[in-house]
C-alpha cells in the first residue's frame, strides 16, 4: 500500500502542503486535515476546468469548420 507521502505527492500536494498535513495529523486534528485536502481538491478541479476550456474551444472550431465545409 502506498505511503501517505506518496499519496500526497500523487495528489499534487506541494512539500509545504504535505508538511502542513502532517503537522495537523500529528496533532490529531482530522477535521483540519480534511479541510486542507478538500481545499486542495477544489483547486485541482478549478485547474482542470481551466485546462478543459481550450480543448472545448478547439473542438468547437473543428466542428464549425467541418460544418461549413460540408455546406
Amino acid at each position: 500500500m502506498a505511503t501517505t507521502d506518496a499519496c500526497l505527492a500523487d495528489a499534487g500536494c506541494t512539500d509545504e502542503l504535505a508538511q502542513r498535513f502532517h503537522e495537523l495529523e500529528e496533532r490529531g486534528d482530522v477535521e483540519a486535515c480534511l479541510r486542507l485536502l478538500r481545499c486542495h481538491r477544489c483547486q485541482l478541479v478549478q485547474a482542470m476546468h481551466e485546462a478543459q476550456r481550450p480543448i472545448d474551444v478547439c473542438d468547437w472550431l473543428i466542428r464549425d469548420l467541418e460544418t461549413r465545409s460540408v455546406a
